[in-house]
């Protein structure tokens, strides 16, 4: 049985400028410190081999996140910002938020940028791309109608009540 959605992963090249991005710009806040080193039990689990990473657990408002940087082995893909929002796979994290400009602007204050105009209107929300200081895409969307108010998932009953 599923019993919950448990976090997106981001793998990132300096993890305490992406720690001190995600506490800043949406209140995460470590409640983990992981990693290891010449594990090959982990390496079994991973796909890897003589794998080695440091990273964090982080909690939000109703979810999850962690946070890794890899020391081994060397990284052979593309970077985030050769990724356009169209390429196959998990292309962006998307966040609600009060105020959709406001909060665009708050996020090119700390490392981001914005990758349009916030689009929208005062009845059905604003929404904007934009990408974290590593590249990867982050939505900010206020909530459009709602059907898509998360409290209207199940264990979600309210929002705001986590301090950053």
């Amino acid at each position: 049985m599923i019993l919950a959605f448990a976090h997106p992963g981001l793998v990132v090249p300096d993890l305490e400028k992406a720690r001190q991005f995600y506490e800043r710009m949406f209140g995460f806040k470590v409640i983990n410190n992981e990693g290891w080193e010449n594990a090959p039990e982990v390496d079994q689990a991973i796909g890897l081999n003589n794998s080695a990473s440091r990273g964090y657990l982080m909690a939000g408002h109703n979810c999850h996140l962690e946070l890794w940087e890899y020391s081994a082995p060397n990284k052979i893909g593309p970077q985030p910002y050769a990724l356009g929002a169209q390429e196959l796979g998990i292309r962006h994290l998307a966040f609600y938020v009060d105020d959709c400009r406001a909060e665009c602007r708050r996020l090119e204050e700390l490392g981001g940028n914005t990758l349009g105009e916030p689009i929208g209107s005062d009845e059905g929300g604003y929404v904007v791309y934009c990408r974290d200081p590593f590249g990867n895409i982050i939505e900010l969307c206020e909530i459009p109608s709602p059907d898509e108010d998360p409290t209207r998932l199940p264990g979600v009953s309210r929002l705001g009540d986590f301090a950053p």
